[in-house]
């Protein structure tokens, strides 16, 4: 193998496997053995210099933590090492996925990440372009009629890519699209080819790029950069849901270093983004109740205190009696199963503007936008105290509590959040020790 020169077109592709855990080099040989490519392993950064230089790679498989050098450090140093063609570089990483740590990736030259657990059909469909690419890279650099064999040649590998590609002119209309893009988008491919890009942008990435492609400055960006990326926007048909995608734009060069049309590659990102929800609520919810948590409830006592039209609003602190009896003799998903009633039906005896939060334990917080005064206050505390002691059959155990609630007006009883809630606090301990009477006023 090594005997073959640089231009044997029959040389099978090389793939530089780098991670400091043997396990890790072991379980990517398995995956990627069936394809055929000429493996190489390295064990840190600087083992994996010393190959680069001393082979041609198709593609770098690498782990982003590593001893001594990591894998960005690595990467910077194989850019700065590399010829006219950049070496792709696919970075593994078990680390967070915030948008800050990913450019670090791409400004040192990666060209995608892959997160652990590694799914073994995406490594090998991102594997396969790549060295598919390479293959392609070397048979027409070896042509007299590059443009011809890049159409005909890449034809086939852009039409079997998981992701959405459009090829487009150097104006920026369609004359290519794969079936995958079609599909993601919801129409038939006829319908695209002939159609301008930017008829796909939402009025946001419209208003940013403008309607003018040729003029426009993620052209100029991937003609100068190489690659142009937006990370979260939409495309839009008419009469089709709009899609959630990541897209990137990267300039085709002819065989005279002039610009002869661009390809745009995108993304779905519909499941990373409910993702992305899911732990924004989880993170501003109780997880038992469904409600909001201590954090959004001060933040929202923060908004109505600081508002430019605030005015006068009530709090009610509000704490069940008799709940850690109920817990102690029936067990916790009783107790459990009883706070997220309670918890329901409170939200439910609420005015739209007003809001419940559990603050802890058996604890309520309860924001009412809606009065301006303490008898309004009042007349909600009283309703949300019959709620609460009506009985909840769980199990077929019919439970019940009362509670003991605290009432302070923003600005009458505290002109700041401190101390508004200072005085609901202190107004719900005062109905605690008031023998029959479950509501007190600051």
């Amino acid at each position: 193998m090594e005997g073959r020169t640089r231009g044997d077109s029959r040389i099978r592709p090389k793939l530089l496997l780098v991670d400091d855990v043997p396990a890790n080099l072991l379980a990517y040989r398995a995956i990627l053995g069936k394809l055929g490519l000429d493996l190489h392993e390295a064990a840190s950064g600087h083992e994996a210099l010393s190959l680069v230089l001393r082979h041609e790679f198709a593609a770098i498989l690498m782990d982003v933590q590593m001893p001594d050098l990591d894998g960005y450090e690595t990467a910077e140093l194989i850019r700065e090492h590399a010829g006219e063609v950049p070496l792709p570089v696919i970075f593994i990483t078990a680390g967070d996925r915030s948008e800050a740590r990913e450019f670090r990736g791409y400004d040192t030259g990666a060209i995608d990440y892959l997160f652990k657990p590694v799914n073994d059909k995406l490594l090998i469909s991102k594997v396969r372009v790549l060295t598919d690419l390479w293959s392609h890279r070397r048979r027409l650099a070896e042509s007299t009629d590059m443009l011809r064999r890049v159409n005909g040649q890449l034809s086939g590998l852009l039409r079997g890519a998981a992701e959405g590609i459009f090829g487009l002119t150097p104006d920026g209309m369609i004359d290519f699209t794969n079936p995958a893009a079609a599909r993601l988008l919801g129409v038939e491919p006829p319908s695209l080819l002939g159609q301008p890009v930017t008829s796909l942008f939402n009025q946001a990435l419209r208003d940013r790029v403008g309607d003018d492609f040729a003029a426009s400055e993620m052209r100029g960006v991937a003609i100068k950069d190489g690659i142009y990326r937006s990370t979260q926007t939409e495309f839009m048909l008419p009469g089709r849901p709009p899609v959630p995608v990541a897209f990137s734009l990267s300039a085709v060069d002819s065989a005279q270093q002039q610009t002869s049309g661009f390809v745009l590659v995108f993304n779905d990102i519909s499941d990373q983004l409910s993702a992305q929800e899911a732990l924004r609520r989880s993170a501003e919810h109780d997880e038992l109740t469904g409600l909001p948590n201590r954090r959004i409830f001060q933040r929202h006592l923060e908004r109505c205190v600081s508002s430019d039209a605030s005015s006068a609003f009530g709090l009610l602190y509000l704490d069940l009696n008799g709940f850690k009896p109920i817990n102690d003799q029936y067990g916790h998903d009783a107790g459990d199963g009883l706070l997220k009633t309670l918890g329901w039906r409170m939200a439910r005896t609420l005015r739209g503007d007003d809001s419940v939060a559990r603050l802890g334990g058996d604890e309520f917080g309860v924001v009412l936008a809606s009065c301006t005064t303490v008898a309004q206050a009042r007349q909600i505390a009283d309703r949300l105290l019959e709620a609460i002691t009506a009985p909840v059959v769980i199990d077929g155990l019919a439970l019940q509590c009362g509670a003991s609630i605290g009432i302070a007006m923003f600005p009458e009883h505290g002109a700041d959040v401190d101390s508004l809630v200072r005085a609901a606090d202190k107004a719900m301990y005062a109905a605690k020790r008031s023998r029959g009477e479950s509501v007190a006023i600051a």
